[in-house]
């Protein structure tokens, strides 16, 4: 029956990552957890997402903005590094709620303000290295990746196709990281496998949602997730 359930929320969790580019990992991951255990939950999840994102990614190669790539690789591999090693060095769960906290108002200002200011550079990029940090820590970046692609990237298409392919990327790095940990047991590899064909069809559902949707709509949603994200965050750290 956990199988069963932690199969149905990557359905929905990667329905929305095949619509918008991010959102899947947090939404996904707390309660995975609750079910099947941390550091299973954590393995099989990340798999599950590079494989939803490599899809997306090949699907969409003609929109990646390379110049946007190549930025956000290079900030947050420099983020995500050190995010590994503070992981088990500092207080997580007060980071936590802090993090969830400030994804939860910045959606909710930028859902209700029409006239909401962009992040202005250096902060941009300091919420990008952020972004990597958190990645590193919680495979929950995507909050503040978010925030920057929005004001990096106007076109819906575009901030899909080149948002998966950062995850493309940096999830080959946290597998390779927890495979070494021992992380990829056989019920790990019996989770996502039981996941891979229904997670196919979420991928076909996410598609023609985001064909039907108009760019306003699109960034209301990416908003909407921003809080969902940080909401999760927050009901990780108090779980």
């Amino acid at each position: 029956m956990r199988e069963l359930l932690f199969v149905l929320i990557q359905v929905v969790a990667n329905i929305i990552q095949a619509i918008t580019g991010f959102a899947g990992g947090p939404i996904a991951i707390p309660p995975s957890m609750a079910l099947v255990g941390v550091g299973n939950a954590k393995a099989a999840i990340t798999m599950i997402l590079w494989f939803v994102t490599m899809i997306v990614t090949v699907q969409n190669l003609k929109y990646i903005h390379l110049k946007q790539l190549g930025i956000m690789l290079a900030f947050m591999i420099a983020g995500m590094i050190p995010g590994v090693w503070l992981f088990d060095r500092l207080p997580t769960k007060a980071l936590m709620i802090i993090y969830g906290v400030i994804v939860v108002l910045i959606g909710l200002d930028k859902l209700l303000r029409t006239n909401s200011k962009e992040l202005k550079k250096p902060w941009n990029y300091v919420a990008l290295l952020f972004a990597g940090v958190m990645q590193g820590m919680f495979t929950s970046g995507g909050p503040f990746l978010a925030l920057y692609a929005t004001t990096a990237m106007k076109d819906k298409k575009e901030f899909r196709a080149t948002v998966s392919s950062i995850w493309a990327v940096l999830n080959i790095y946290l597998m390779f990281n927890m495979f070494r940990s021992g992380m990829y047991t056989g019920y790990v590899l019996k989770l996502t496998g039981f996941s891979m064909i229904p997670v196919f069809a979420a991928i076909w559902i996410g598609n023609r949602i985001n064909h039907r949707i108009d760019q306003k709509t699109f960034l209301k949603l990416v908003y909407v997730l921003l809080m969902i994200s940080g909401g999760t965050l927050l009901f990780t750290a108090f779980s």
